[in-house]
């Protein structure tokens, strides 16, 4: 295969392409892992790909990708097994130590895949709005190496050269490390001619031609214009003076529609239209309960005030499997036991003490409570 040059500007353009798309790929993973993540300092080099070697990756995972849909090409990520130890750990909720018995097994490797997914699914999306087109990716291949051998995951021609990436990862609190992406030379060009080639000139609009001079009618003979009898001039059909009224009922309720139904025409007629009258929901005040204490009860009630208390609403629960639970990624639907539109539980201190409908104050979420349950809880309260 001929080699393939790429210029200082060219490289410069990948890498400018590549970092907003890693970009877009850092907030999916800080989304999904629930930290804060950053890829930065995009480094591009043009080597061949039997020849491409990185020691401070092995032993490394290789996932790769291929454009399916609007362009065509390969995507490699390669990062150290260490690093992904951590970020399936930090995903798992397990500590954050690399300890030398983990296996990649189908579930790690399950994992590492979906987090794959996701980051490289919102790269590509970045990358079809830059390219103005719809790009599609296949699903991410995970591949585990000791060594880094590109032609082990793709069947690379010995002299092809490849376009490799390395990026800086910092992952909050669980990683600081790079990695490298592997980008085929075609996809490459791709990426260069659309970001370097000048967009077209839009055409000048043709300016619209003179309009061409009437020309006069021609002139009858005056003997023809002598045999062509006088018409007397047609009169209007209704005075001007005289609006055209429309019938007092409308076409609908003249065969038989209910009341109201297509009774105002719509307003390009000049129809009045009717006056709607909009009010604010008036709420019901509750009163204030008046309790006649003695003194020292009113004293013990006082000290009570003052305690604070725990309150939550419950929307509704679900019971699933751990397995289902793993199985968990972002947009991931859970049905809970509860109707929509139902009472949702009001919850002090693990006791349900009430329930009430959902209502928005002022942007704010709300519960107006309904119901007050009968509980060994609330009892407990008005006793000595």
């Amino acid at each position: 295969m001929a080699a393939v040059e790429f210029t200082d500007l060219q490289k410069d353009a990948i890498a400018e392409v590549m970092n907003i798309s890693m970009g877009n790929a850092a907030t999916a993973a800080s989304e999904l892992l629930n930290a804060k993540v950053w890829i930065t300092t995009p480094r591009v080099s043009v080597q061949k790909a039997a020849e491409l070697r990185k020691e401070s990756l092995e032993p490394a995972i290789c996932v790769k990708i291929v454009y399916i849909k609007g362009i065509s090409g390969t995507n490699m990520m390669i990062l150290r097994q260490d690093d992904v130890q951590l970020i399936l750990n930090q995903l798992m909720g397990q500590p954050l130590e690399v300890t030398p018995d983990f296996e990649f097994d189908e579930l790690n490797i399950s994992a590492v895949s979906e987090v794959m997914n996701q980051m490289m699914g919102s790269s590509a999306t970045a990358l079809s709005n830059f390219l103005g087109m719809h790009v599609d990716i296949s699903v991410p291949t995970p591949y585990i190496m000791n060594e880094i051998k590109l032609s082990e995951v793709h069947d690379y021609d010995t002299d092809e050269e490849v376009i490799a990436i390395t990026f800086d990862i910092t992952i909050e609190g669980v990683i600081k490390s790079e990695f490298v992406s592997v980008m085929s030379a075609d996809l490459a060009q791709i990426i260069c001619d659309k970001m370097l080639s000048p967009e077209p000139e839009p055409e000048p609009e043709p300016k619209p031609a003179p309009a061409a001079a009437a020309a006069p009618p021609p002139q009858q003979p005056a003997q023809q214009q002598a045999q062509q009898p006088m018409m007397p001039p047609q009169q209007p059909m209704m005075p001007p003076q005289q609006p055209m009224m429309m019938p007092q009922q409308p076409m609908m309720q003249q065969m038989g529609a209910p009341p109201g139904y297509g009774a105002y025409p719509p307003p390009a007629y000049g129809y009045p239209q009717p006056s709607v009258n909009i009010q604010n929901a008036q709420l019901h005040q509750f009163e204030v309960p008046n309790f006649n204490l003695q003194s020292d009860q009113g004293e013990n009630l006082q000290l009570l005030m003052g305690v604070p208390l725990q309150i939550s609403v419950e929307i509704g629960t679900a019971k699933r499997k751990v397995k289902d639970i793993l199985d968990f990624t972002q947009g991931t639907i859970i049905e809970l036991e509860r109707q929509a539109g139902a009472p949702v539980d009001v919850v002090v201190n693990g006791n349900l003490i009430a329930r009430g409908d959902v209502v928005v104050i002022d942007d704010n979420f709300a519960v107006r409570i309904t119901e007050i349950l009968k509980s060994k809880f609330m009892d407990s309260l008005g006793k000595e």
